[in-house]
Formats: C-alpha cells, sequence, structure tokens
C-alpha cells in the first residue's frame, strides 16, 4: 500500500488529479496501526504471522522473498 506521502507525489499522474481517499488515512481511522518507510518509493515490507505486505512496488521483492521462505 502507498503511504499518504508517496500518494501526494503520484497524484500528478491521476486523470483528474484527485484521490477519492486515502488507503494510508482510511487504516489509520479504522485503527490500524500502520508503519511506512523512511524516504518515499523505498522499499519497506511488514510480516505479522501470516501476513506479508509491502509499501510500494519498490517492495515487490522483498514481499516475494518472503512469501517463498513462508512456503518452505
Amino acid at each position: 500500500m502507498i503511504s499518504n506521502q508517496e500518494e501526494e507525489q503520484a497524484k500528478a499522474l491521476l486523470k483528474g488529479g484527485a484521490m477519492k481517499f486515502y488507503p494510508q488515512t482510511a487504516l489509520e481511522q479504522a485503527g490500524v496501526r500502520y508503519s511506512s518507510n523512511t524516504a518515499p518509493w523505498t522499499p519497506n515490507m511488514v510480516v505479522d504471522r501470516e501476513l506479508i505486505t509491502g509499501q510500494n512496488p519498490a517492495s515487490a521483492l522483498e514481499v516475494g522473498q518472503e512469501v517463498l521462505k513462508h512456503l518452505k
């Protein structure tokens, strides 16, 4: 999931340039503990028991490696 900061940077690429909602904000409002990378567009992977998630496309390799590790 992309952070609010990354969403703002990518907004110009959207047709109309507007976000209907920000996933980070929606999750935080729902009570989720959100963690983010320190620099936009850098990898950030989080593992919570069986949940493996990455913050943005730069996280794909780390997420894939972690999934493979859990499948073994």
